[in-house]
């Protein structure tokens, strides 16, 4: 058995944040085979769920990682399988220092985003997930000021899973804001970037990487058995940890670099199908 990990936009979603007819094809093929398909994302659940819905994978016998390997869902039992929380404390840092230097951060509650500031990065982010959002006066008493743990915690609102920072300036205001970050955060957040213009903070272990490892030990297969597919940097965990990571041919030039394949078909023109019938339904391979 072949579990194929696909990263969802400007990777299994084209321009119009759409699954081709050709991918679809190919992923029920697939799964008809006796392979298992995993979304693997940086948005929200909220937000991947309501694509999961849209296509029909929401559903006993499909999984979904989504905040970058923060939270692996079982669309079986409606629960998650996996969560990693951070502190708020490290939320509010990071959502202060992004607003002195005139850039915004939110992060997530349940169904909702979460910031500080109502900006327009917020609203435009809200609308590409299909999400609503609060605006809060202080990140800490809207999470009741419990740090985040792996255990029960005795507050109707849980710790955050990942925080987001999105620039309206150049890239290289995120480079420099993440290296200042870092000399705080190391060794206690993980950071990546989405986009050229979204950096997330993340628990220390949640990247897809490690996503793609814990659900191989899941399915009881080697890591060899496993397919990775992505364009960004945040895919690069799992494209390297997998036993074939693969780069769109849309991919950034991260991505390309620790790929073993770059495709020849963009995520416009059903890449994911050149995947699936090179390297899951080819017996060969």
């Amino acid at each position: 058995m072949k579990l194929l990990f696909t990263d969802l936009d400007g990777t299994l979603l084209d321009d119009e944040k759409n699954i081709s007819q050709a991918d679809m094809a190919s992923i029920q093929a697939m799964i008809g085979a006796g392979h298992k398909f995993v979304m693997t994302t940086g948005r929200p659940l909220t937000s991947v769920k309501h694509i999961a819905e849209k296509y029909g994978f929401l559903k006993p016998g499909y999984f979904l990682v989504s905040f970058n390997g923060g939270l692996i869902y079982d669309c079986g039992t409606e629960q998650p399988i996996l969560t990693r929380r951070i502190a708020v404390d490290q939320v509010k840092f990071i959502m202060d220092e992004a607003h002195k230097r005139g850039m915004h951060a939110h992060t997530y509650a349940g169904d909702l985003v979460v910031s500080e500031y109502e900006t327009e990065q917020l609203k435009t982010y809200c609308r590409l997930m299909k999400m609503d959002y609060v605006v809060v006066d202080d990140i800490r008493n809207y999470y009741g000021g419990v740090n985040g743990n792996d255990g029960p915690i005795n507050v109707v609102v849980k710790p955050p899973i990942k925080v987001n920072v999105i620039t309206p300036f150049e890239h290289s205001s995120l480079v420099d804001f993440r290296t200042e970050m870092r000399t705080v955060t190391a060794g206690k957040l993980f950071d990546v970037f989405s986009k050229p213009e979204m950096l997330e903070f993340s628990h220390m272990l949640s990247n897809k990487g490690a996503a793609v490892r814990y659900m191989a030990d899941f399915y009881h297969e080697p890591i060899e058995n496993t397919i990775a597919v992505g364009d960004e940097e945040n895919d690069c965990p799992m494209i390297e940890a997998a036993g074939v990571g693969v780069a769109m041919a849309n991919a950034s030039p991260a991505a390309k670099a620790v790929a073993n394949y770059v495709t020849e078909h963009d995520n416009n023109h059903s890449g994911i199908t050149e995947v699936i019938e090179k390297f899951v339904l080819n017996s060969s391979n």
